[in-house]
């Protein structure tokens, strides 16, 4: 009896099932906690976490709240007159160029042109004007550009820096080109008529006497030092007007697009500049032939080329 009642207990199925599954099973505790999500620490501690639910995004990638907004205020654009989303705003153009760019290209291109215009009238003036002069020659050149235009270059750029941490944009524009104007205006209708008195022409002539020819360089820029002042002035507006003036105002109201585009326009213009300005030296010089005799020539196509510049400054 006692062997039949072991036979039976070994093949029947215990009253708990789960626990049976775990007889079965033995290994399955420890491979879930080998193979547990929980990940360790950087001690080697276990760090929990939950996970964050994903965003499910829309398929046109809006909700329709967002999509009854951007229909409303489309629709209070339109009647306002302004853009739609996505759109540009059309600017009037002309000729391919926009308006806005066409009123600073314009204006630009006729100061470039002014500017040039008058370089090259007192550029071909001021050579002939020192050379020809009573008690000089070409010799008074090179002590004109090393012991007076180089110091006075100087002495302006140092001044103009003072100038421009002071005074504006548009006030220090004009306060360096309006005594150039006022320059040039007052040599052709005061200076140079009134050369014959203000010019120190005996002390020149004393001093030369004493010193000997190997000054007679220095000696006619104080024989003369309206005419050098003339000069200078001249040489100081093709480098302090055109270069400093100018294209520091250029770069200042254009854009780099606009730059590439018109920039190369404004180098055309400056050639038609030359060739207008060259026109205008040659009719001044065949006016001074058709004088009659006892008429100061230089005077009259002085008076009338300065009234030029001061037009165009």
């Amino acid at each position: 009896m006692e062997a039949v009642l072991k036979t039976r207990g070994l093949l029947s199925l215990p009253p708990n099932p789960t626990r049976a599954r775990s007889l079965l099973n033995p290994s399955q505790g420890l491979k879930q906690r080998l193979f547990a999500s929980k990940p360790l620490g950087l001690n080697g501690l276990s760090v929990s976490y939950k996970r964050v639910p994903s965003v499910v995004a829309k398929p046109n990638g809006l909700f329709p709240e967002q999509k009854s907004f951007i229909c409303k205020a489309e629709a209070a654009a339109a009647g306002d007159g302004q853009p739609l989303i996505g759109e540009t705003e059309k600017k009037p153009k002309f000729l391919g160029i926009e308006l806005v760019t066409l009123k600073k290209i314009i204006p630009l291109g006729l100061m470039f042109f002014c500017i040039l215009f008058n370089y090259t009238i007192l550029r071909d003036t001021k050579d002939v004007l020192v050379v020809t002069a009573k008690g000089s020659s070409a010799e008074i050149i090179p002590f004109l550009k090393t012991w007076v235009n180089l110091p006075m270059a100087v002495g302006f750029m140092l001044l103009y820096t003072k100038l421009a941490n002071v005074l504006s944009k548009k006030a220090l524009f004009y306060t360096v080109i309006v005594p150039f104007i006022i320059f040039f205006g007052a040599f052709g209708f005061l200076l140079y008529p009134l050369s014959n008195y203000i010019h120190p022409e005996a002390l020149a002539d004393k001093l030369l006497a004493v010193l000997g020819p190997r000054f007679l360089g220095p000696l006619a820029i104080l024989r003369i030092w309206s005419f050098c002042l003339f000069y200078v002035m001249a040489e100081l507006w093709g480098s302090v007007v055109i270069s400093v003036l100018f294209w520091g105002f250029a770069n200042q109201i254009t854009t780099v697009d606009e730059a590439k585009r018109f920039y190369p326009l404004f180098g055309l213009g400056a050639n038609v500049a030359l060739i207008f300005s060259g026109r205008t030296v040659k009719y001044f010089s065949n006016l001074r032939k058709n004088l009659g005799p006892g008429v100061d020539g230089w005077a009259i196509s002085l008076r009338g080329m300065m009234s030029i510049v001061v037009l165009m400054g």
